[in-house]
């Protein structure tokens, strides 16, 4: 339901977004970065709201009201030529009053209709384009809801009385449930609703004002607000939980589109890499194929005769002085197309019937990693078994145990077969500090630190990574990796 639709106003919106908060309710993540920061899928959430107005509502004037963190948010959006949009920044330093005074200061800048939006809420799908052509000017305020399912969520958030497309009544965090529609932080005002706040604050003794209460009592004393009913997915961005939901529901909107990039770390020295080849290419998930080879390698040539044949592999030869199984990963890395990856071996040693159950994982979090220690699914005679096993599992079990409050579970941070998005890594790679065998441990720890979300999952293990056994599996690299943690935990 809608305020009744008119021809397309004039008049051109103003956008405002109170960005002055301290996300006490998304602690600790907010400690080092701000709320309209956090990232979904590799967009800001603040800028997405930017966004929205300007393509959805036609805005290109923007004030955002910043205070906690916000010269972080001036130094991502500057002048907001990057977005074609105009933005200008206010200055909140009265953060215990409530953003109802975020809005209030925006009175001697602004004298138009005005749309409000939260830096904390997140839409995908949304149908905010036609709210350009309601009568909204005919309103002291249009006031967007949705309908749930489930109206617990409306606790968390405020209720909505109505009457056809008028608001009669607003309730913030309401114990009663008058009906399934949630209240959300976009706002058509009007610029009378400034003296308005005013006479609001003075009557509190300039203390907290509630915006929603506030509008609640202009409705009572006779002030016309309308109602919009928003469709598409929402999400108010408080905490891990609900920023996780965030991702998944973006995710899942393009998931189908994705390109997948397949990257098969090799020594140089696999017979047997075009079996490793065929196995993935039968599963048609990937738009590309790329094996990474280290500069001096024994099966070059057998690779360009199997590229004559499959014009979608990539070889990717690293330069001399990238020998490092690291460095050879990123670089391979940097060279890849898709929005997802996935990494794995040249022989195989990973089942193709595995793929599908990272991505599917991937869906609901940043980077997938498996874990070769689920004792039924080893390969008999494998040798990762007893000792083998334990040192790997050793080695995840510090790095849960020194990163406790990120959540991790882990007994195999050391597995090369993982999944993680192209944005993810691009995340990651400025801070990754390792080059050589550690550098697997090295992507989950900064992924912890930056408070992505790591799963590990057992995978199918067939123990055929005689070249990497060679090079790897000794005390020398365990007591890398783990002095490597060790430090990392204590930088």
């Amino acid at each position: 339901m809608t305020p009744s639709v008119t021809t397309k106003n004039d008049t051109r919106l103003v956008g405002l977004i109170p960005a002055a908060g301290k996300g006490m309710r998304a602690r600790p993540y907010t400690h080092e970065i701000h709320k309209g920061l956090f990232s979904i899928n590799g967009v800001p959430n603040l800028q997405r709201i930017i966004t929205l107005m300007r393509d959805d509502l036609a805005i290109r004037d923007i004030y955002i009201v910043t205070g906690y963190l916000g010269d972080s948010i001036k130094a991502h959006f500057g002048d907001g030529s990057d977005y074609a949009v105009n933005l200008r920044y206010l200055d909140n330093d009265k953060l215990d009053r409530g953003w109802a005074w975020s809005i209030l200061l925006a009175k001697d800048h602004i004298d138009s209709h005005f749309c409000v939006m939260l830096c904390d809420e997140c839409y995908i799908n949304s149908n905010h384009e036609n709210l350009r052509v309601t009568n909204y000017e005919q309103h002291l305020a249009i006031c967007a809801g949705m309908r749930v399912d489930d109206v617990s969520l409306i606790r968390k958030n405020y209720g909505i009385g109505i009457a056809g497309d008028c608001v009669q009544s607003l309730t913030e965090k309401p114990e009663h449930i008058l009906n399934d529609l949630m209240g959300s932080g976009t706002f058509i005002l009007s610029p009378d609703v400034f003296p308005r706040l005013e006479n609001a604050f003075a009557e509190a003794e300039f203390q907290l004002v509630d915006f929603v209460s506030f509008l609640n009592q202009q409705i009572a004393h006779g002030a016309d607000v309308g109602f919009f009913e928003l469709t598409g997915t929402y999400v108010n961005i408080n905490d891990r939980d609900s920023l996780q939901l965030a991702k998944y529901h973006d995710r899942i909107k393009h998931f189908r589109n994705y390109k997948t990039s397949l990257l098969i770390s090799s020594e140089g020295t696999e017979g047997n890499i075009a079996f490793t080849i065929d196995r993935y290419r039968e599963l048609n998930l990937f738009d590309q194929i790329a094996v990474v080879l280290p500069a001096d390698n024994a099966i070059l040539s057998d690779l360009k005769n199997y590229q004559s044949s499959y014009n979608k592999l990539e070889i990717i030869v690293c330069p001399k002085s990238t020998s490092q199984f690291g460095s050879r990963l990123r670089h391979g890395m940097e060279r890849l197309d898709g929005d997802i990856f996935i990494l794995t071996e040249a022989d195989y040693s990973f089942a193709n019937r595995d793929v599908e159950k990272l991505l599917s994982y991937l869906k609901e979090s940043d980077i997938v990693i498996g874990t070769r220690t689920t004792r039924q699914l080893i390969e008999q005679g494998s040798t990762m078994r007893g000792i083998v096993r334990g040192a790997h599992t050793a080695l995840g079990k510090l790095l849960e145990l020194l990163w406790w409050q990120r959540e991790g579970r882990f007994t195999d941070v050391g597995c090369t077969f993982r999944a993680l998005w192209k944005t993810t890594y691009q995340q990651l790679e400025p801070k990754l500090e390792s080059n050589g065998p550690e550098f697997l441990a090295d992507m989950v720890i900064e992924a912890l630190n930056q408070h992505q979300r790591v799963l590990e999952i057992p995978v199918n293990y067939f123990n055929r990574s005689q070249s990497q056994n060679r090079i790897y599996r000794n005390a020398a690299t365990f007591f890398r990796v783990f002095w490597f943690i060790i430090k990392r935990r204590i930088r």
